[in-house]
């Protein structure tokens, strides 16, 4: 079985989990739908916004951004998958365990309706309550689901994809473990790659390297892939920019994090360490003092049952107590991860959603100080019913180059 899955890998078919694990994950989206009182559901895919529905629960992996698909699983009966790529239909079947995989092509509208219709006969969902699990669904799609029979009432599922990766198994566990591994290789290598003078895309491509070696995965379509952020991302108040790398070299006098995101078998881990080139300032060792601070108030407040607002308040009032209250991260303090890289509960001031044991959440408390330094620490956690667990290994220590 190994010795099957490193050969997958290494010719770029994606592996997925074992049978007892596909079984299992079929049988949650069942019972959810049971517990509604819906007959079905339909779960859309897109490169470039939503692909890890459909790989988590059909092991299909879209090939590049414009790439769509629709999953159909009926509360009992045949699972189908539609993709819009007749050439990736042979692809699609030797990674997924979809019943039957079909193709359609993706801006043929009365093609499209034909499809989803026949498909929704086959699942014997001709009528009764269908479930759509993306409320970002194309208007063309929901519309050929409505009109597939005259019983047919949709609705949306926001929370259905939230509560299947809320509630991780062993396998999934096993899986961001070997994320977090490779994730440590890449910080490994961080260290060593920051030097004075060297461009960020130097750094990144270094990092990059020992990732793919580690067995990161670099997908042509997804939201979010295996990627490297360098320095000018930590120049603002956020690491989310137009670009991962620029030709900006790295000088002496600055502070700055870096933000690693691993994605390896779907599984995600996202990490941040900072950085100073050169001996830091007082103030910018201050800076990172009350980072280090808040994440250690934010770890230790993590436990099943707390809010995520509380998680964000631990760090919010550590960093009052050093002043830099109103220079933390604009976009958030943390998330959740692990086969989806953020879903609810979020650490936001407004998050009321409580954690659970065997969720896995991301603390990432950052600070950022116009003209004087940025820091953050980010690492991937198991929430515990006893104890959570840091799942990174490398240093948080302050890099200095």
């Amino acid at each position: 079985m190994e010795g099957d899955v490193h050969r997958r890998r290494s010719a770029g078919v994606p592996t997925g989990p074992p049978p007892a694990e596909r079984a299992r994950r079929l049988r949650a989206v069942r019972g959810a739908l049971r517990n509604r009182g819906l007959d079905g559901v339909v779960v859309y895919g897109s490169g470039p916004t939503h692909p890890d529905a459909v790989r988590y629960l059909s092991g299909y992996v879209h090939p590049f951004p414009r790439a769509r698909s629709l999953l159909f699983v009926p509360a009992s009966g045949p699972t189908v998958l539609l993709i819009d790529r007749e050439w990736h239909r042979e692809a699609a079947q030797a990674m997924t365990w979809a019943d039957e995989v079909r193709a359609v092509p993706g801006r043929d509208a009365e093609a499209l309706s034909t499809a989803v219709g026949v498909a929704l006969a086959d699942c014997g969902l001709t009528g009764g309550r269908i479930g759509v699990v993306d409320d970002d669904l194309p208007a063309s799609v929901l519309e050929a689901v409505s009109a597939a029979g005259s019983g047919i009432e949709t609705t949306f599922l926001p929370e259905l994809w939230p509560t299947l990766v809320g509630a991780p198994t062993d396998h999934d566990v096993r899986g961001v473990e070997r994320a977090a591994a490779a994730a440590d290789a890449g910080l490994a290598a961080l260290a060593s790659a920051c030097r004075p003078g060297r461009s960020e895309r130097e750094v990144c491509f270094d990092v990059l390297a020992e990732l793919a070696a580690a067995g990161a995965e670099f997908r042509h379509a997804s939201a979010i892939s295996t990627h490297v952020d360098v320095g000018a991302y930590a120049r603002s108040e956020s690491n989310l920019q137009p670009f991962y790398y620029t030709e900006t070299p790295l000088e002496p006098g600055e502070m700055f994090w870096v933000d690693l995101i691993v994605c390896r078998d779907g599984y995600y881990v996202d990490c941040d360490r900072t950085v100073s080139v050169g001996d830091p300032s007082a103030e910018q060792r201050r800076i990172y003092d009350a980072c280090a601070a808040m994440y250690e108030a934010m770890v230790e407040t993590v436990e099943p049952g707390v809010t995520g607002r509380a998680v964000w308040r631990a760090g919010h009032d550590v960093a009052a107590e050093y002043g830099y209250e109103d220079r933390l991260n604009g976009v958030y303090l943390g998330h959740t991860t692990g086969a989806a890289i953020s879903v609810p509960p979020f650490v936001s001031p407004t998050e009321t959603g409580e954690l659970a044991a065997g969720q896995f959440l991301n603390v990432e408390p950052a600070i950022h100080v116009p003209g004087t330094g940025a820091a953050c620490i980010e690492n991937t956690l198991l929430v515990g019913s006893e104890d959570t667990v840091v799942l990174n290994n490398a240093p948080t220590d302050l890099i200095v180059a």
